[in-house]
């Protein structure tokens, strides 16, 4: 299971066991309340754990990408998510292990639209970028100009988003 799946099945049940513990004690105050209480309490504590224990290994992820590597990049994509920020979709061809690759990468906030607008401009499709791995796989890098971490999640439907733009340009 990816990290961003874990993220959101810890959010969910830490939210479940949040109202869970509050409409225990506006509906039942007592007997069984109590208990429905206690166990909510109990489920919110090992939701808030899980959290900062998945939270603190995401960081590890990343933080181990120290191993520049050139790539060529292929393809990439914006998309709008309303008031959260952009979707970046990026496609990059990777040397790796005597031959070279290609791999696509997704991310979603952490830059603004105009910083993404610079970056991209410089960065055409055709040109070479530094991107750092942390040498076992190419599951998640940073690209190092901007300090960006992206990781492969959703890799086959960002190929699929590539291959169809793709076909388009070939008409």
């Amino acid at each position: 299971m990816d990290n961003n799946s874990k993220g959101n099945i810890g959010i969910l049940i830490f939210l479940v066991s949040l109202f869970s513990a509050i409409w225990s004690l506006v509906i039942f105050p007592e007997g069984f309340g109590l208990i429905w209480l206690i166990g909510s309490v109990v489920v919110l504590v090992v939701a808030t754990i899980y959290l900062v224990r998945w939270n603190k290994q995401a960081k590890k992820q990343v933080s181990t990408c120290r191993i520049p590597v050139e790539a060529t990049v292929q393809w990439w994509e914006t998309s709008s998510r309303g008031q959260s920020g952009v979707l970046f979709f990026l496609v990059l061809s990777v040397p790796w292990n005597g031959s070279v690759i290609e791999k696509a990468y997704s991310t979603g906030g952490g830059m603004g639209v105009v910083e993404l607008t610079q970056f991209l401009n410089r960065y055409p499709v055709g040109s070479r970028l530094t991107i750092l791995t942390n040498g076992k796989g190419l599951s998640n890098i940073v690209i190092q100009e901007i300090d960006y971490a992206m990781s492969d999640n959703g890799e086959k439907l960002v190929l699929e988003r590539f291959a169809r733009s793709k076909n388009k340009n070939d008409k």
